[in-house]
């Protein structure tokens, strides 16, 4: 038992130092001008119960270069998101989905797939063509420069892609540690794991920030996200995946903003539930090992699936690993401090690196924030006895993320849209 820990550990270590190391090689498209890319983005907003961050988030998309409409769905909210929202209808671009109550409250899946039905509603795809309508997610709670969509563009230009994942960052990451690990967490992910599954082939789309053509939703039938899925993006990105029906990218460039968690069980709570959706797309393996990806891409999307299996014993042995380090204080020998180094602090260096190169950070505060954020793996440890747990007793709920921005923070930076027709899809 502790020789199979031990090569799960040293494993999981090599396969974080082998994604490090591709994702040095990895490059993107030129910025291109989304005015003349003969693209249409729909920008659709789930919110429920968002009445605290819609109105910074609507302003902040309306900021955006490029052609597109933006389509709110309210899911039957109980606060006043749909008050928020109506003085923004006032511009053309904005759109209001409100969800009939015995139609509402159903997971995130199925509140996309009321935005995408009522985009076929509107008939858009008759004047630019499937192919050249991008169907983009926000969260309620998303903040985007300008340039987004300039960023994201280029991509698109390959009739191969069909979809595209921005990077995430978070807006309050200073508000306390946990909120600064969380955006650690992000920004590690995107610069490091999604940059080398670029090169692999094996990009997947990640929630907040998702691009998806409109032709490959249709191909995926009337409800391309799933209803009951607790991780409806990464369901959604096997099935095209296993599809073969085009290729996934991630855009570094592109960075939606949004809210992190500044409160311990709620972050368990929500990580617990991804873990579990991940947990559940193991159904999708069979079908793409058998799949015409490349074999490194089924490869890695393999390992990527069956990393949550090793949370539990990856942490455990870590655990002990210290345990006996410190008690043998004294009488440490140099391999020994470097083998525990190399297995304990594989993100150490790459935290600490973006805080330098990217924020700007001190030095030697930036080495202390990288060392200590492998406590965050605490988060990941009880999510994953959370997740186990659920599944154990047949538990599938699905639970949104509360907010907790104060009404009015950020305003000055993200300014509202023009003001000229009020429309609410019916």
């Amino acid at each position: 038992m502790y020789t199979a820990v031990t090569i799960i550990v040293l494993f999981v270590a090599l396969y974080g130092y082998a994604l490090a190391a591709l994702a040095t090689r990895s490059s993107e498209p030129r910025p291109g001008d989304a005015l003349d890319s003969g693209l249409l983005f729909v920008l659709l907003v789930p919110a429920l119960n968002e009445e605290q961050v819609i109105s910074r988030t609507l302003s902040s998309l309306l900021r955006l270069r490029g052609n597109f409409i933006v389509l709110v769905i309210d899911d039957d909210s109980d606060d006043g998101t749909a008050e928020a929202v109506q003085p923004f209808l006032q511009n053309p671009r904005v759109r209001l989905l409100r969800q009939p109550p015995e139609e509402a409250r159903r997971g995130k899946g199925h509140v996309l797939n009321a935005g995408l039905a009522a985009v076929r509603r509107m008939r858009i795809s008759e004047y630019f063509g499937a192919h050249n309508i991008v169907v983009t997610v926000f969260d309620a709670d998303a903040r985007v420069e300008p340039g987004f969509l300039d960023a994201i563009t280029p991509y698109f230009a390959d009739p191969r892609v069909v979809g595209v994942q921005s990077a995430v960052r978070m807006y309050n990451a200073d508000a306390n540690l946990l909120t600064f690990w969380q955006n650690l967490e992000f920004a590690i992910w995107g610069r490091v794991m999604c940059r080398a599954k670029n090169l692999l082939g094996s990009a997947t789309l990640g929630g907040n920030g998702q691009c998806v053509r409109l032709s490959a939703l249709e191909r995926l039938g009337e409800e391309p996200w799933q209803p009951a899925s607790l991780t409806e993006d990464l369901d959604l990105s096997l099935r095209l995946l296993a599809s073969g029906g085009g290729l996934l990218r991630f855009c570094p460039s592109a960075t939606v903003w949004q809210e992190a968690v500044p409160e311990l069980g709620r972050l368990v709570r929500q990580r617990s539930r991804w873990m579990q959706g991940h947990l559940v797309c193991w159904q999708h393996l069979p079908r793409l090992l058998r799949g015409a990806l490349p074999l490194r891409a089924r490869l890695d999307l393999a390992v990527f699936l069956l990393l949550p299996a090793t949370v539990l014993p990856v942490g455990l042995a870590t655990l002990l690993s210290w345990q006996q380090l410190l008690s043998g204080f004294g009488g440490w020998s140099l391999s020994t401090l470097a083998l525990t180094y190399a297995l304990g602090f594989v993100v150490a260096p790459l935290a600490a690196s973006y805080l330098v190169k990217v924020e700007g950070r001190g030095l030697l505060r930036s080495l202390a924030h990288g060392h200590l954020f492998v406590f965050y793996s605490l988060v990941w440890f009880l999510s994953s006895v959370a997740a186990w747990w659920n599944i154990l007793l047949g538990r599938r709920g699905w639970a949104k993320t509360a907010r907790f921005a104060a009404r009015g923070e950020g305003e000055g930076a993200m300014p509202g849209g023009d003001v000229s027709k009020k429309e609410e899809v019916p």
